[in-house]
């Protein structure tokens, strides 16, 4: 008669071999680097605050629905001030603070990070990198900032998220004194904040520019809805694979006890 107590054992071994190995090698999967305008400089407080010109801060805006890590990212000025070494997480669709010197900056909101190195009045060239060093943001004010008033302490804001920081007409001066900290920019880039981009647009262009213009549009439109995956989707997979091999090693061990059994029930 056959033996049936003895269990595929070899078997068992190499469900457990693969399964092991596929875990760790959707662990040690490299995340896909983030995409420009994932996260967006959006505004800026240059002429610090009425209490004092040294207050100074700066916002960050995520586009995306994800959170993203910002460990190893950088907020660079061209001329090496400030240069701010990220830290933490930015939420999706949601702010990122940076307060120079102290918290005390803006008393009642608290600061994502502290940063020092002041601002030029006169204006930044600032690029925002991610931790491989790709170019995510950037603003262009090397000449003068495009928007603030260094009297009414009123700041700089980015009227929309996913258009360019390089162009002036996408920068406007906040309603208030203060700016919008860790909030929706000021009302009015709703209003008018596509329209003067949109009638800019609508100059006249020879068929050199125009097609250069829907290579970018073609560009921003396919980086804007191209579904990404971040490490959350690799944390997911990995997880889906060890409760698979946990539920196929309960089910061996039943079928194990099965053998166990056959010959006492003959």
């Amino acid at each position: 008669m056959e033996n049936l107590s003895t269990p595929p054992i070899t078997f068992l071994s190499s469900i457990l071999k693969a399964g092991i190995i596929l875990l760790l090698i959707f662990i040690t999967l490299p995340v896909k680097a983030a995409s420009p305008f994932d996260v967006i400089i959006n505004e800026i407080a240059w002429m610090g605050t009425e209490t004092s010109h040294n207050d100074e801060w700066i916002e960050l805006y995520n586009n995306t629905d994800l959170s993203i890590n910002l460990d190893g990212w950088s907020l660079k000025a061209a001329d090496g001030t400030p240069e701010i070494n990220l830290i933490g997480t930015i939420a999706g669709k949601g702010f990122y603070l940076l307060e120079r010197t102290d918290d005390t900056t803006l008393p009642d909101i608290v600061a994502d990070q502290i940063y020092t190195g002041a601002l030029n009045n006169k204006g930044e060239y600032l690029k925002l990198l991610d931790k491989q060093n790709n170019l995510i943001d950037e603003v262009s004010c090397t000449n003068d900032w495009f928007a603030g008033d260094n009297s009414t302490k009123q700041t700089m804001e980015r009227k929309n998220p996913q258009l360019t920081g390089n162009n002036s007409k996408n920068w406007q001066i906040s309603q208030n004194s203060g700016g919008t900290p860790k909030t929706k920019n000021s009302l009015k880039s709703i209003e008018t904040g596509f329209l003067e981009i949109v009638k800019e647009t609508e100059q006249p262009k020879d068929k050199k520019e125009e097609e250069t213009e829907k290579e970018g549009l073609a560009a921003v439109g396919k980086q804007v809805f191209e579904e990404k995956p971040g490490s959350s989707d690799v944390f997911l997979i990995a997880l889906a694979l060890a409760v698979f091999s946990a539920i196929t090693i309960l089910f061996l061990k039943k079928k194990i006890k099965k053998f166990d059994l056959l010959p006492k029930i003959r």
